[in-house]
């Protein structure tokens, strides 16, 4: 019987190393024979903006791939709007995906690039590779940057943005790490986001006095787990187009323990999320603007010396908010208010204008927050009759809606941080989407 001689095999680092020729075994295995040519007579069939719109939908190593199924493809992937790099998709093989996109974004392009998403999960990500991917997107002038990463080496942040670097195109920013980062776009230096209308941190450090007065046209910010380091504990927010605000689970790094004031200097704000362990000294100082929508949830645990005062946190923060037409609470709110029965037969609760009211218990199952014993369910019921007294005592014609624990999962509302929250809505582990 004649044997067969296999071909020599290449060293997979030799293989990435011309993009052209970059192809995944496995991928191949998976396929049959004809799978590459059926796959892209039937891609071929359809008008070219669906195709380019199916593939930006794909990792881009697998939008690359398509460029083997013929000439005619060979250089489709360039002209896609959007380019998505997520490590995953290599098998936690990080420096093979570093390699690709250092090579993907080499390539010269066919067509105006939109959107870039990219995520790099494990392991430590270079100054090199973030400067990299920074740079192409400002120079493709791209619309919307996703940025996701495990950390940083130490003492490195987010680039630095050139003085001669254009970043006008730019209108929405997300950067996400795992652990703290330093972030050197905040500031009144970072002008050159002229059009940039939506910001979302996480894991950010802030240590400027005013962030975000470089952001004239900002009309959505999203601050997740970021830390404040100012010598007063004031987290400024000058930005005259803003219209949402989300705080969540923030952190104030200093010397002296003092709640987190948070001054807002716009008259366009509508919607006003806050989750934390404290309730901020909240002012608005342009104006009293009417909020349509505001969210609290209290997510810390006090101890039974402090109740007092985050009841009375809680009453000024309700106080400064005393406009707003739909306000939602948690059952760790409802918590709070119930603790102080005689407080809530005082009748200067400040809401007169309230439209909706919801009282969300889905999370009660997950929260103790206080010292001592836990109250039960049927207690928890109780408490809710007497604060939804207490804040429709003023707008007696308000819509009440209350979710309990046993609701199923599809009536409870979502979680605005469900990709990166910690609050057990879902029942998952904590990831970044």
């Amino acid at each position: 019987m004649a044997i067969k001689r296999l071909p020599k095999q290449q060293p997979e680092t030799q293989m990435m190393k011309p993009l052209k020729r970059f192809r995944l075994e496995d991928d191949e295995e998976q396929q049959p024979p004809n799978a590459a040519t059926t796959m892209a007579d039937r891609l071929s069939t359809l008008p070219e903006d669906l195709q380019l719109r199916i593939l930006s939908s794909l990792d881009t190593k697998h939008a690359f791939q398509t460029s083997l199924l013929s000439k005619a493809w060979s250089s489709k992937w360039t002209h896609l709007p959007v380019l998505n790099f997520d490590s995953y998709s290599f098998h936690k093989k990080v420096g093979d995906f570093d390699k690709f996109v250092y090579r993907a974004l080499s390539v010269p392009r066919s067509a105006q690039l939109v959107r870039i998403n990219f995520i790099r999960r494990d392991a430590v990500c270079s100054a090199k590779m973030l400067k990299k991917v920074f740079d192409y997107a400002f120079k493709q002038r791209v619309e919307e940057l996703d940025v996701s990463i495990k950390e940083t080496r130490k003492e490195t942040g987010w680039p630095m943005i050139m003085s001669h670097t254009s970043c006008d195109s730019l209108k929405s920013m997300k950067l996400q790490s795992y652990t703290y980062i330093a972030c050197s776009y905040l500031g009144p230096r970072s002008g050159s986001f002229k059009n940039l209308a939506s910001l979302h941190l996480r894991k950010a450090i802030i240590t400027d006095l005013d962030p975000f007065s470089g952001f004239p046209a900002l009309k959505k910010l999203k601050l997740v787990f970021c830390q404040l380091q100012t010598d007063d504990n004031t987290l400024n927010v000058h930005a005259p187009h803003l219209s949402e605000l989300t705080i969540s689970y923030y952190e104030v790094y200093s010397d002296h323990l003092a709640n987190l004031r948070c001054n807002v200097a716009t008259l366009n704000l509508k919607y006003f999320e806050f989750r934390g362990s404290e309730f901020p000294r909240f002012e608005i100082t342009r104006g009293r603007p009417v909020i349509d929508t505001v969210i609290i949830e209290y997510s810390g645990y006090c101890k039974i010396p402090q109740h007092k005062k985050l009841f009375d946190d809680l009453m000024i923060f309700f106080n400064v908010l005393r406009h707003v037409k739909s306000l939602t609470v948690y059952s760790s709110v409802v918590q709070i208010l119930s603790s102080f029965p005689d407080e809530l037969a005082n009748p200067r609760l400040p809401f007169r204008d309230l439209k909706s009211l919801k009282v969300d218990l889905s999370f009660f199952y997950r929260q103790k927050l206080f010292e001592g014993n836990c109250i039960s369910l049927s207690e928890a019921l109780r408490h809710v009759s007497h604060v939804k007294g207490y804040l429709l005592q003023k707008s007696p014609d308000a819509k009440y809606t209350m979710i309990d624990p046993y609701a199923p999962l599809k009536a409870r509302p979502r979680c605005s941080n469900s990709d990166e929250c910690t609050c057990g809505m879902y029942n998952t582990k904590f990831k970044i989407d």
